[in-house]
């Protein structure tokens, strides 16, 4: 589950390490303010896990799947804030079927509201200054909205996220982005604190996912 915490200027020096979300807005004026809390890598998250260090560490040519590695970053603004999913009290098993009201908006792709992992990205260890859950025993997923993509000022505020394979998300031009039914997901989270928020036309989202190797977090 995640449990959110607003900040404004910069970074916390010592952040939790249980906050292992970091979500910056970069608003019109320049000004930032960032968010923390913490996720959950789904079943189907530590199976891809398990799946990728053993074709490393032994040099196999097979793929996990699904692929998490080519990933895309969906948020959701439902009405209100979803409970857990139906397969579990804290979405550890949950695939795309139980994230309800995902935000699949835009007709091109600098539109689109689905946004693919940005390039270098998944990596260990990431450097960003900004990025306050990184380090050496951290895998960092970096996804960035620009001001074309999503604009929630007049409608539900954003409650939520998952990351899903980019196998399974279909973008077209003219078309808006479709999630393919029973999708598998790596992570997927409910904003508690605030439990929601507004990304307008002049806003650009930068979102964090940085997954811990220690086995705490």
């Amino acid at each position: 589950m995640f449990t959110l915490i607003k900040g404004k200027g910069e970074p916390p020096k010592n952040p939790d390490p249980k906050q292992n979300i970091c979500l910056v807005a970069t608003h019109n004026d320049g000004t930032k303010e960032w968010w923390y809390g913490s996720n959950i890598v789904t079943d189907d998250g530590d199976e891809y896990y398990a799946q990728q260090s053993a074709n490393v560490a032994t040099s196999g040519s097979t793929v996990p799947s699904p692929n998490f590695y080519a990933c895309s970053c969906v948020l959701q603004n439902p009405s209100s804030q979803e409970a857990a999913g139906t397969n579990s009290a804290n979405f550890k098993d949950d695939t795309i079927d139980e994230f309800g009201t995902p935000i699949l908006t835009g007709t091109s792709s600098t539109t689109w509201s689905v946004v693919d992992v940005e390039s270098g990205y998944p990596k260990a260890n990431d450097q960003t200054g900004e990025n306050s859950g990184k380090g050496a025993k951290v895998v960092t997923y970096k996804f960035i909205w620009d001001t074309t993509e999503i604009n929630t000022g007049s409608g539900n505020a954003i409650t939520g996220g998952a990351i899903v394979a980019q196998a399974n998300v279909t973008r077209t031009n003219t078309q808006t982005p479709t999630i393919a039914s029973g999708a598998k997901l790596l992570t997927r989270w409910n904003f508690e604190n605030p439990a929601s928020f507004h990304k307008t036309g002049t806003d650009t989202l930068t979102l964090y996912v940085n997954h811990s190797m220690s086995g705490t977090g």
